[in-house]
C-alpha cells in the first residue's frame, strides 16, 4: 500500500515539475509612467509621456493613467491568438496600441457598483496588433481600495489558450494532491482518535490538513475571482498556514528522533517564529520564505543530530531536506513551496508508517507472550503438584473438620471460577482483582495453615487493571515469605493517583526465605510485564524490592 502511494505521488510530482519548467511564456515587469487625470489621448501609441512620473503616488480613488512599452520578440503563430495576463491592483481599462482590448471593473465608478474585477486577468491581443516589435500598453485606472499600496503591473505574454488552460491543468493536478493529503489527514485523525497513545499520528494528521488548506488557498485564484480589495486576506491566510506548518514539522521530527531537551528547544523555536512573523508581517512572500528557511534549518539541525546519533532512517530525512534546497533554488517559488512540503510530508509519512509497523509487531509479540504466559499460569494452577497438595490438604480437612472441608472446596471452586471469568479479558475491575486475591489467600490458609490477612487503603473501585497481576504478586509473597511469630503473613494493598499517573503498591509483611538471594524475574514477573505492555504500551513502570519488614511491589501507570 505504501509503495503504491509513493508511486502515484511521485508521478504527480514529475508532472508538476514538467509543467513548472515550461518556457512558453514571456514574463515582463516593464518600466511604467504614471499621471493623474483622465484624457483619452493618453492611450495613443506614440504619445509623449516623458514628463510623467516614474512612481505612483497615493491617488485615493481618483482616475490615473499608466503607460509602458513592451517588446514582443517574434510574430505569433498562425491561428493562435496571443494573450496577455495582467497582474494589477485596481479597476482598469487596457489599451494596446491605442485599441481597447479589455476591462477589469469600472474605473472611476467603484463607489457606485459592487466589487467587480480580479487581481489576475487575461486578455486576447488582436492578431494584427500582436506583431513582433515594440508596442504601447496603457491603463486607465482607479484604485479605491488600498490606495497606498503600489504593487506595480506585471505582464505575462503567451498564446491565449496557454494563459487559460495551463493554470487550470496545474490546479487540477495540485488539487488531486490536496485531496490525497485531505484523505490522509482524516485517516490518521481517526487512527489517533481510536488510539490516543501515539501523538506523532495526530501531528501528521494536522500537518496533512494544513497542507491541504495551503494548496486550496494558494490556487483558489485560478478558479474563483479574487477582487484586489480581498487580495491581502488570501496572503494573510497563506502566511498563517505556513507559520503553523513551519512550526509543526520540526516538532514532529524532534519527537520521532527523540531530540534531547525538546521541552526547552521547542518553545524557544516557537517564540522565534512568532518574532519572525510579526516583525515581517505585511511583506507576505518574503515572510513566508523566512518561515520556510527557518523550518528547514530547524529540521536539518534535528535530523543532522539524529544522523550523528545513528538514528534509524535519519539519513533518508536529511536527503529529502537537501533535495528541497535544490527545488527551492531551481523552481518558481509557488511550485517549490508545494513540492518541498509534499516531499517533507511524504518523508513524515514514511517514518510514521515504519514506526506503526514496528509498534504493530511489538504489540503482536506482546499478545503472543501474554497468551503463552497466561497458559503457563493456568497450567501451574492445575499441575499435578498443586492438585496433589491441594487434594491432600482437602482430605485432611474433611477427616478432621467436615465443615471446614466444605469451606475449602468452596474456596477452591471460587478461585477457578474467577480465573475462568478473567483469563480472556484485557482489563478487569480492581474489585474483581481484589476478590481473586482474597479467594487465593483463603485457599492457601487451608493448605498452609497460615493466617493471611489483607488490608486495603484508598482503593478507587472505578479503576481497571490487567487480570491477575496483583494475584501473581500475592502468590510470589507466599512462595518467598515466612510467617511471623504469630504464624501470619500480612498484605497491604494501596492506591495513589495524581494528574500524571496511577500507582498501585502491594506490601508483603513477612520474613524472606532467602534474604540474600539475587533478585531475578521469574514467570510471574514476566507475566506482569507482558500484561502491562499489552494494555499500556510503554507507559508503565514496575519495581519489586526488599524492605525492612518484607517486600514491596509498585506498579505505576502513566496517563
Amino acid at each position: 500500500m505504501l509503495y503504491k502511494l509513493f508511486k502515484k505521488l511521485s508521478f504527480l510530482i514529475i508532472v508538476l515539475l514538467v509543467i513548472s519548467c515550461q518556457d512558453d511564456y514571456l514574463v515582463l515587469a516593464p518600466k511604467a509612467k504614471y499621471k493623474i487625470g483622465d484624457d483619452p489621448s493618453w492611450a495613443q501609441k506614440n504619445f509623449d509621456d516623458s514628463t510623467w512620473a516614474n512612481q505612483r503616488d497615493n491617488y485615493n480613488d481618483r482616475i490615473f493613467w499608466v503607460r509602458m512599452k513592451v517588446v514582443l520578440p517574434e510574430d505569433p503563430e498562425p491561428f493562435k491568438p496571443q494573450g496577455v495576463l495582467v497582474y494589477a491592483f485596481g479597476a482598469y481599462e487596457l489599451y494596446w496600441d491605442n485599441v481597447l482590448i479589455g476591462t477589469n471593473g469600472t474605473p472611476g465608478k467603484e463607489n457606485n457598483i459592487d466589487k467587480i474585477g480580479e487581481v489576475d486577468r487575461s486578455f486576447i491581443i488582436p492578431h494584427h496588433l500582436a506583431k513582433k516589435g515594440e508596442h504601447s500598453v496603457a491603463f486607465r485606472v482607479s484604485q479605491k481600495y488600498h490606495p497606498d499600496k503600489d504593487r506595480g503591473f506585471g505582464l505575462v505574454f503567451s498564446n491565449y489558450k496557454n494563459l487559460i488552460q495551463a493554470p487550470l491543468v496545474l490546479t487540477s493536478i495540485t488539487y488531486i494532491l490536496a485531496g490525497a493529503f485531505f484523505l490522509t489527514a482524516i485517516y490518521f485523525f481517526i487512527l489517533y482518535f481510536n488510539n490516543r497513545k501515539f501523538f506523532p499520528v495526530l501531528l501528521f494528521s494536522i500537518c496533512s490538513f494544513l497542507f491541504f488548506l495551503l494548496i486550496i488557498i494558494e490556487y483558489v485564484k485560478f478558479y474563483l475571482p479574487i477582487h484586489y480589495s480581498d487580495f491581502y486576506i488570501r496572503l494573510e491566510i497563506i502566511g498563517v498556514l505556513t507559520f503553523l506548518i513551519s512550526f509543526l514539522i520540526p516538532v514532529y521530527f524532534s519527537i520521532q528522533f527523540s531530540l534531547p531537551k525538546r521541552k526547552i528547544l521547542v518553545p524557544l523555536y516557537f517564540l522565534f517564529l512568532i518574532l519572525l512573523y510579526f516583525l515581517n508581517r505585511g511583506h507576505y512572500d518574503f515572510t513566508t520564505k523566512l518561515l520556510i528557511v527557518s523550518m528547514w534549518i530547524a529540521s536539518a539541525g534535528i535530523v543532522g543530530h539524529a544522523v550523528f546519533r545513528k538514528k534509524s532512517q535519519a539519513i533518508v530525512v536529511l536527503t529529502t531536506l537537501l533535495i528541497n534546497v535544490l527545488l527551492y533554488n531551481f523552481l518558481a517559488y509557488d511550485m517549490s513551496l508545494i513540492l518541498s512540503f509534499t516531499l517533507l510530508l511524504l518523508c513524515m509519512f514514511y517514518l510514521l508508517a515504519l514506526q506503526i509497523r514496528e509498534q504493530r509487531k511489538s504489540y503482536e509479540h506482546s499478545l503472543l507472550q501474554t497468551s503463552r504466559l497466561k497458559n503457563e499460569l493456568l497450567k501451574k494452577k492445575i499441575q499435578p503438584h498443586f492438585l496433589m497438595n491441594t487434594l491432600t490438604s482437602l482430605i485432611d480437612w474433611v477427616e478432621e473438620s467436615p465443615a471446614k472441608g466444605v469451606n475449602f472446596i468452596e474456596a477452591l471452586a471460587e478461585e477457578f471460577n474467577l480465573l475462568n471469568q478473567i483469563e480472556d479479558k484485557k482489563l478487569i475491575p480492581i474489585t474483581q482483582e481484589i476478590q481473586l486475591c482474597k479467594s487465593f489467600l483463603n485457599i492457601m490458609k487451608y493448605r498452609k495453615e497460615i493466617v493471611y490477612s489483607w488490608d486495603e487503603k484508598n482503593i478507587d473501585q472505578t479503576k481497571k487493571i490487567p487480570p491477575a497481576i496483583i494475584h501473581t504478586l500475592v502468590e510470589n509473597g507466599i512462595t518467598h515469605g515466612l510467617p511471623n511469630e504469630h504464624n501470619e503473613i500480612r498484605y497491604r494493598f494501596s492506591h495513589e493517583s495524581d494528574s500524571d499517573s496511577t500507582k498501585y503498591i502491594l506490601q508483603t509483611i513477612a520474613s524472606l526465605r532467602k534474604p540474600d538471594k539475587k533478585i531475578q524475574d521469574g514467570t510471574g514477573n514476566a507475566y506482569i510485564k507482558a500484561r502491562l505492555t499489552e494494555s499500556y504500551d510503554e507507559k508503565w513502570h514496575f519495581t519489586s524490592q526488599k524492605t525492612t519488614n518484607g517486600w514491596e511491589n509498585t506498579i505505576t501507570i502513566y496517563h
